[in-house]
């Protein structure tokens, strides 16, 4: 009998109007642009004025999302990131260094997006370790199966803020990979088995995910046994608003030209976009010794996949990885997406894949 391949989620999903918060996504689909500049600002007056009563309206919206996505065939679902106004600077509030208050402009991407990020301004250090097994624990409980908890990689983070101190990205790479390192060692501690970092700066940033990204995914995963599965997810970015067909990615050569090292990399399962690029499937053949999570719907386009584009490039990506190292899921969070429409693609997905 044929190994049947699992499905999971990359890490964001519609939040809940509900919240007390409001992340990028909910910016992108009310104004149609992503505002990083105004979450950020509104997130941190939330923090200033949070309640007890909106604990468990976190708690709420993880149980509503997981359900959500299981219900839909997903084997490995995650909270949904519902706690995080932005996933990258949801870390950097647990660390001293960071400025949410003064922020500085940045243009990014040969001048397609600008935003007012947060400042380093001191040595990075960690504050408050075990916001993220407090998270997992709080979620695992209100699922019925194994969760999978992301974090921001140390490049990634880089890149959503501005560095104001260190002038040294070598550096600041490894301080950052230690603070997610000593989030991830106590999420092992709490249970968690599936854990993922998002790097989607290698694609963007080749060069700098060579020469010293890669020591940076080694130190996120440092001392994790290997009972946990450790996960690196490898994206070309998200657009400012849905159905934005003009938006510049990063190139999809850039996992032929990495593939080989992450390959070499102390990790079980990269993920990496398929549904939006459609890569030349050799790349697959790289992979030889991990995992390859593919992304099979994309995140970005209110267009439904059918069964039948799903399965047919599913049995062509099998011509080139062996079946019990493949997972399915969607190209990147779905956070873009309505509910509805983050339902309708997942749902597609995992009744394709068991077809097959």
């Amino acid at each position: 009998m044929a190994h049947s391949l699992l499905t999971t989620v990359i890490g964001s999903f519609p939040k809940p109007e509900y919240l007390p918060i409001e992340d990028w996504f909910d910016a992108a689909r009310n104004e149609g642009a992503m505002n990083s500049e105004r979450v950020t600002e509104n997130f941190t007056k939330y923090q200033e004025n949070t309640k007890e009563s909106d604990e468990q309206l976190f708690i709420k919206a993880a149980e509503e999302v997981i359900n959500l996505q299981i219900n839909s065939g997903i084997d490995i679902p995650t909270d949904g990131e519902v706690r995080r106004e932005n996933y990258v600077h949801y870390h950097c509030r647990y660390l001293t260094g960071f400025d949410f208050k003064n922020l500085e402009r940045r243009v990014f991407r040969d001048g397609a997006y600008d935003s007012h990020l947060p400042a380093i301004r001191k040595k990075i250090e960690h504050t408050n370790v075990g916001y993220a097994a407090f998270d997992y624990i709080s979620s695992q409980k209100v699922s019925p199966v194994p969760i999978k908890f992301t974090l921001p990689g140390p490049l990634t983070i880089m890149d959503t803020t501005a560095d104001c101190y260190y002038g040294d990205r070598p550096k600041l790479n490894r301080d950052l990979a230690d603070t997610i390192n000593k989030e991830i060692l106590k999420l092992v501690d709490a249970g968690c088995r599936y854990i993922q970092v998002d790097e989607p700066l290698f694609a963007r940033q080749v060069d700098d995910a060579s020469s010293f990204g890669m020591e940076g995914i080694e130190r996120c995963f440092h001392g994790v046994p290997k009972e946990v599965k450790k996960i690196m997810h490898m994206c070309c970015g998200y657009p400012d608003h849905l159905d934005d067909e003009d938006y510049k990615k990063a190139d999809p050569g850039s996992y032929h030209q990495l593939a080989r090292e992450v390959d070499d990399l102390n990790i079980d399962e990269v993920s990496i976009e398929d549904a939006h690029c459609k890569n030349d499937l050799k790349l697959l053949e790289k992979f030889e010794k991990k995992s390859v999570i593919f992304g099979a719907v994309a995140i970005a386009s209110s267009r439904i996949e059918t069964e039948d584009e799903i399965i047919n490039r599913i049995n062509s990506a099998l011509n080139h990885i062996d079946r019990n190292r493949l997972v399915i899921a969607p190209d990147c969070g779905l956070g873009l997406l309505t509910p509805n429409l983050a339902v309708a693609k997942l749902s597609v997905m995992c009744s394709a894949v068991k077809k097959i």
